[in-house]
């Protein structure tokens, strides 16, 4: 595996925009798709409506004064949106502030009377971009098997798996973006994962997992839903999750790196006080 740090990127400009659900591998059962979705990881992405659109958003964590965040894309919901969050079983919640974030297609949303223990995903904060990485999202857009279009569409949420396949610095919505690429693989490529699937109209704003619980990016766009297709999405850099987490007042979650270290220096601190206790 390679890995792309911002110093080191191609650059492309002109890159049409699509809207962005999941469509999985043609030789795997859609109930696998659907139980992936309701992964404990996934329990907080619902979607996200504003007027008479919708796309995907994600919980993000208890910020200042309990407040509750989501994320998602600036192209779903941004600064001056309100909308509503809801989830397949039912829930709804109001979502009375967004703000966007500049030159990222990247967002965040207060959430009104939050009343769900989900799971908390962290942000990305080291800057490094493997390629080959594993990555998992889950969305709420139109569905089906590689081959079946036309797509379909329900209320359920389903998830799926990718790799990161590239990075680039390339123009959407008008502003110069970084942007982590995943490919559509099909059952004969070497690189397929067992819940392969790619991002369709209605999945904007879904998170790309690690398999550390820290969010790579949100989905902006992509090419159409087939096999050796391509999705883009917003990276969450270093200084995007700077502002996030300052924004936001949420406590971001050490690195595993970070932990270790931690971890380290407190055994150290054990040892010498076991050593002077020794000594005294």
């Amino acid at each position: 595996m390679r890995t792309i740090t911002l110093a080191f990127v191609l650059v492309a400009t002109g890159v049409a925009a699509t809207g962005s659900a999941i469509v999985w591998r043609h030789d795997i059962a859609a109930s696998t798709v659907t139980t992936f979705g309701n992964d404990a990881r996934f329990k907080g992405v619902g979607r996200v409506t504003v007027g008479g659109g919708s796309g995907t958003g994600t919980f993000l964590g208890i910020g200042s004064g309990g407040q509750a965040w989501g994320i998602s894309a600036k192209h779903v919901i941004t600064t001056g949106n309100t909308g509503v969050f809801t989830f397949e079983d039912g829930g709804s919640y109001s979502i009375s502030q967004a703000i966007g974030f500049a030159g990222v297609d990247v967002s965040i949303f207060k959430i009104s009377a939050w009343n769900r223990n989900v799971f908390t995903p962290g942000l990305n904060t080291t800057g490094t971009y493997t390629l080959g990485t594993n990555l998992d999202s889950a969305g709420y857009g139109f569905y089906g098997a590689a081959g079946g279009s036309p797509w379909q569409w329900d209320n359920k949420r389903r998830g799926m798996q990718t790799k990161l396949h590239s990075t680039q610095n390339m123009t959407f919505a008008g502003e110069n973006q970084f942007m982590l690429i995943d490919r559509f693989d099909s059952p004969s490529d070497a690189n397929v994962r067992p819940i392969e699937g790619f991002g369709a109209p209605g999945d904007s704003g879904s998170m790309l997992l690690d398999g550390n619980g820290k969010i790579w990016g949100v989905l902006s766009g992509g090419q159409f839903e087939q096999y050796g297709a391509l999705n883009w999405y917003a990276t969450i850099t270093p200084q995007i999750a700077q502002q996030i987490y300052q924004t936001t007042g949420i406590n971001p979650v050490p690195e595993p790196a970070t932990m270790t270290v931690l971890g380290l220096a407190s055994l150290a601190v054990i040892r010498r006080r076991r050593a002077a206790k020794k000594s005294a």
